[in-house]
């Protein structure tokens, strides 16, 4: 593929994963897989327009949208999360002493699911929203994509990430171990779609060293989302009425935590 073919590789795989994320809003069974595959679509669109500020495309408006697209299934997905995550702390304990604190989050899921299809039955109105969101998309002038937009643009989410890294590490922060979370998974997807625009190595940026690093970048945000996971947890129990084990419970999600702690 020559440099000028990298345009309208993007413009498929853009198309690519707006049909995806629709395809995950359709009715489904498992309507809380279907959440997390489409906000994980949702991510992966972002981090391919990310690769692209500065290039001759306009994405901010459609950015923007996505943005509130995957915020507004974010409620939704956090809470089938801290079940989860309940779940596999009750795992590790004797099961009454999760027993009550599973079944309230669950209650509180599945409030939070009703209230969500209630609002927008079948998720419609998210659905017109991709709808509009794809047809920006295919009107931006793919073919004046450049292989030199995507190396700065990936040189760009690379500083980010070390700086956000440096932050986290000088203030253990919540947010700043968030932020670098967010950071290293959205450097991580752009990695995983460089082969895709450029399959013979039209954006020579990373070489032979680049499906490592993308897996060393899985690997950490998978840590870091597995700290952001108990962190919800506690927040929730400790502000949790009657519950007569909540330290018992607290000490088990922190050593968890010191168990998963990177800095």
């Amino acid at each position: 593929m020559t440099p000028s073919g990298i345009g309208p590789a993007a413009r498929v795989l853009a198309q690519r994963e707006c049909d995806a994320i629709a395809d995950a809003l359709e009715c489904q069974p498992d309507v809380h897989a279907a959440v997390h595959r489409a906000r994980k679509t949702i991510r992966r669109l972002r981090a391919l327009l990310a690769l692209l500020d500065n290039s001759a495309l306009t994405t901010t408006t459609a950015d923007a949208a996505l943005r509130r697209l995957g915020n507004g299934l974010s409620a939704l997905r956090d809470a089938h999360v801290v079940v989860e995550t309940c779940e596999r702390l009750a795992a590790a304990q004797p099961a009454q002493l999760w027993e009550e604190v599973c079944h309230r989050l669950t209650a509180r899921r599945d409030a939070i699911l009703a209230r969500t299809l209630a609002h927008d039955p079948g998720f419609a109105r998210r659905q017109a929203a991709l709808l509009r969101i794809g047809t920006d998309l295919q009107a931006q002038p793919w073919g004046l994509l450049k292989a030199a937009d995507v190396r700065r643009g990936l040189a760009r989410s690379e500083r980010r990430t070390a700086n956000a890294a440096k932050r986290a590490a000088r203030s253990h922060d919540a947010e700043d171990l968030h932020r670098w979370r967010r950071r290293v998974r959205r450097l991580r997807m752009q990695l995983e779609a460089l082969p895709m625009l450029a399959p013979s190595r039209a954006v020579p940026i990373k070489g032979h060293g680049q499906n490592k690093q993308a897996r060393a970048l899985h690997a950490l945000s998978d840590q870091l989302g597995g700290q952001q996971d108990l962190r919800m947890v506690r927040n929730l129990v400790r502000v949790m009425p009657g519950l007569s084990e909540r330290r018992a419970l607290i000490e088990q999600i922190d050593a968890d935590m010191r168990d998963r702690r990177l800095i």
